[in-house]
Parts: C-alpha cells; sequence; structure tokens
C-alpha cells in the first residue's frame, strides 16, 4: 500500500496577500506577491528551518484598506501595503520579530487575550 500523506519541510510563519478584486481593485497585491518571493531572500529557501511560506487569497473577509497582508501563527494583520512597507515586513517582522506598529489594524493574539480576561 502506498502512503498519499502530504509532506512538507518545516516553516515558522505564513504571510498571506489578498488579491481580492474588493480589498485590491487595482491590481496592487498580484504585484507584491511575486515581489515577495525576492523580497524573503534566504526566508523563502525550502529546507531554511527559519523558512516562511506565502500565500496569497482571494479574501480575508475585510474587503477595504488593500492590500492586506496577514501573518501568522503571529495573527497580525497589514493594511495599505505596498512593496516598501513589504520589505519593512520582512526585515523588521519576519527577521527581528518587530511587527511594523503603524501599519497593524488587528492582532488575533491581543482579541483573544481580552476576551479570555488577560
Amino acid at each position: 500500500m502506498r502512503d498519499n500523506t502530504p509532506q512538507t519541510t518545516p516553516y515558522t510563519r505564513h504571510i498571506f496577500i489578498c488579491t481580492g478584486r474588493y480589498c485590491d481593485p487595482t491590481g496592487q497585491a498580484r504585484q507584491l506577491y511575486r515581489a515577495l518571493m525576492v523580497v524573503l531572500d534566504d526566508l523563502g529557501i525550502y529546507n531554511n528551518p527559519r523558512r516562511v511560506k506565502r500565500g496569497e487569497t482571494p479574501c480575508l473577509g475585510v474587503c477595504m484598506g488593500g492590500p492586506l497582508v496577514v501573518v501568522y501563527p503571529d495573527g497580525i494583520w497589514y493594511h495599505h501595503v505596498d512593496e516598501a512597507l513589504l520589505k519593512r515586513i520582512v526585515d523588521e517582522h519576519l527577521r527581528q520579530n518587530k511587527p511594523v506598529e503603524e501599519r497593524i489594524f488587528y492582532r488575533l493574539n491581543s482579541e483573544n487575550q481580552e476576551k479570555d480576561g488577560k
């Protein structure tokens, strides 16, 4: 019997760019997605233990303020992302663990902590 279980190498984070037409009517997000492979540099290498996976999605459910970028498992959401901000997200957030505070509009973890009474 052949094992059909999917396999992947380890990664530390996953960055998604919303390419939906309401969030990004000018099509900038697809350009950002293509640029992300270059901007990630060594973080995008398949066998790098600090690897960051990238993905695009047609909808993050916000439908404004785009292009939107979300970083998981951090649960940090960025708005109005352009190429300069994308580079900052990679350099500061993904490499130095310092999110780009002025462009965050939602934090999954802080919302959960408030609900838990922390």
